[in-house]
């Protein structure tokens, strides 16, 4: 059955391939061996016609080759069965921003102490870590999740050389979004 479900995904995923967007990401870097080239919206329509399962999301997401195994892993994984153990093997293995934001967006925000497990990621030696703390802070203001502003303003400000332009941009709009919060209170 599973199988038969990841052929079907496959195949959905090859019928809606786009190529010069494929070509754009390769260019820019991705680090995908391969790259149908589908937006968002089209991978969550696939994902909608998938029903919810741990197993599904699993194997989806150990295709590390693939682009969009990966980001549609987020979409199918059941939120209430999205475990700390899981999280924290996903984010060790998240390789790009675009699935760092997809998993920040589809399942991080909604675990139980996220906002703790944030600053104990930032704490850490990775600067994918570090996109992901910020991420999901800026997620948790989004859905009014957030509590520690102060720690968010911090985080948010500090300044490393290394930081990617994504990672300068999400910056700022969590120190905006950190301000703006803190001037409503």
């Amino acid at each position: 059955m599973l199988k038969e479900t990841i052929k079907n995904i496959k195949t959905d995923f090859f019928a809606l391939r786009n190529g010069a967007i494929a070509d754009r990401l390769r260019s820019a870097g991705s680090p995908y061996k391969i790259i149908f080239g589908l937006m968002v919206p089209q991978i969550e329509q696939i994902a909608a016609r998938q029903k919810p399962s741990v197993e599904l999301a699993e194997t989806l997401w150990a295709n590390d080759s693939t682009r969009e195994s990966r980001l549609m892993a987020t979409m199918v994984c059941p939120r209430e069965a999205f475990t700390r153990e899981m999280a924290e093997k996903w984010v060790a293995e998240v390789d790009t921003e675009e699935l760092a934001d997809m998993l920040c967006f589809r399942l991080l925000r909604y675990m139980d102490g996220a906002e703790q497990w944030a600053g104990e990621l930032y704490a850490g030696e990775s600067r994918m870590n570090r996109y992901v703390a910020l991420r999901l802070l800026m997620n948790l203001a989004v859905i009014g999740k957030l509590t520690d502003l102060d720690l968010a303003g911090r985080l948010a400000k500090e300044e490393d050389e290394a930081d990617s332009r994504a990672m300068k941009l999400l910056r700022r709009q969590l120190a905006d979004e950190v301000d703006w919060m803190k001037e409503e209170a």
